[in-house]
């Protein structure tokens, strides 16, 4: 008989998707029956078309339900396991593990993961309080980086350190690369020109991710450089301050500000290098997209950025206009360093990121193989 496996996500956005895959893509469907549940929203047939699991739920639960101790969506979730009996589950993000804890202390689950996407998910004293007092032998903590990992066992004190691991983000390769759009195409719909030299960022607008910073660095380089231009993907609360700043720097039309695009990795050709600038990032996956796409990348030395980044691309000190300018500039002036640096964040991607690198390293951390699971 197949035994039960459980993915549980906050909702359906298409990152979380493509998360709730890449654990689907551990279990062989002769052994495991895979279900994917989502905690809120309702049910959304692109979602359902985009999961990759045999059985996907839509748990539809409110934000009264998800707020405060959130009862009745552990009711929901307690009812779900057990009936399925499920042999592993893996929580995505703190909401479905404060419930999955719950649900754990009345419904036997051999094997649960909490997977955190961020850092500082466990500063809350009652978080932590919490953990110390639901933690059971049989579960085990993830970050998404080192540096996550590392900032949950400077929080959770009462988890043994061989309960807390890293399970990186990883991507489907061969899945992403016929998604991208040729540089001409991604061009023509960013509407930018052939022979301009483009710097670009895909991030949501909002104080950590630190646009302010590198539009102050492209300032400087246009001023050299004429012909560049810097391309701003996302949307956010900071979106006005930066239509100030570079109304202020006379920057209108060198600096574009996109707003949100779906699936905007899929423009990512159309850039020349890509800059994350961040002063606090768990992984970075748009990184890891743009070194997919075999571009040039400069990062923050801050988090797991470094981690992702290793030693193909640039990392500068957060915050620092004038190493993020020299970095610039720097790829800007020199052709071959560019090629070189994409091609090398090509193959970092495929050796440390794919899919088929988690399955080796997931199985090899649980130390037994699917069949013994």
């Amino acid at each position: 008989m197949r035994k039960n496996i459980l993915i549980f996500a906050h909702n359906a956005v298409p990152h979380f998707i493509d998360i709730c895959n890449q654990y689907a893509s551990l279990f062989d469907s002769k052994l495991f029956k895979v279900t994917i549940a989502f905690l809120s929203g309702a049910e959304n047939a692109k979602a359902r078309e985009a999961a990759k699991a045999e059985e996907i739920l839509f748990l539809n639960c409110t934000k009264k339900e998800i707020r405060g101790l959130k009862i009745d969506a552990i009711k929901k979730v307690y009812n779900l396991c057990k009936q399925r009996q499920f042999n592993m589950v893996f929580c995505q993000r703190y909401k479905p593990t404060y419930i999955m804890l719950w649900v754990a202390q009345f419904c036997k689950i051999p094997h649960l993961y909490f997977i955190m996407h961020a850092m500082g998910t466990m500063q809350s004293w009652g978080r932590r309080f919490l953990i110390s007092l639901l933690f059971r032998k049989n579960m085990t903590f993830a970050g998404v980086s080192n540096a996550v990992a590392q900032d949950l066992q400077s929080q959770l004190t009462r988890v043994p350190a061989n309960n807390i691991v890293t399970l990186y983000n990883a991507i489907d390769v061969d899945a992403f690369n016929p998604l991208l759009l040729p540089a001409d195409a991604a061009k023509k719909e960013l509407g930018l020109l052939k022979n301009e030299f483009v710097f670009g960022t895909i991030a949501r607008l909002a104080p950590e991710k630190d646009q302010a910073t590198l539009i102050n660095a492209f300032a400087q380089v246009h001023k050299l450089y004429p012909n560049s231009k810097l391309v701003i993907i996302g949307e956010g609360p900071k979106r006005q301050a930066l239509e100030v700043q570079i109304n202020n720097l006379n920057l209108e039309g060198q600096v574009k500000l996109t707003g949100f695009i779906t699936n905007a990795f899929r423009l990512a050709p159309a850039f020349d290098a890509f800059i994350l600038n961040s002063t606090k990032e768990a992984f970075g996956r748009s990184i890891i997209e743009a070194m997919l796409a075999k571009l040039p990348v400069i990062g923050t030395n801050i988090n797991g950025i470094p981690e992702v980044i290793g030693d193909a691309g640039c990392l500068i000190e957060a915050g620092n206009v004038e190493q993020l300018t020299q970095a610039m500039l720097g790829l800007i002036a020199n052709p071959d360093q560019q090629k070189m640096l994409g091609e090398k964040s090509y193959q970092r991607v495929n050796e440390f990121f794919s899919v088929r690198r988690f399955y080796k390293d997931f199985w090899q951390k649980l130390n037994f193989e699917n069949s013994k699971l």
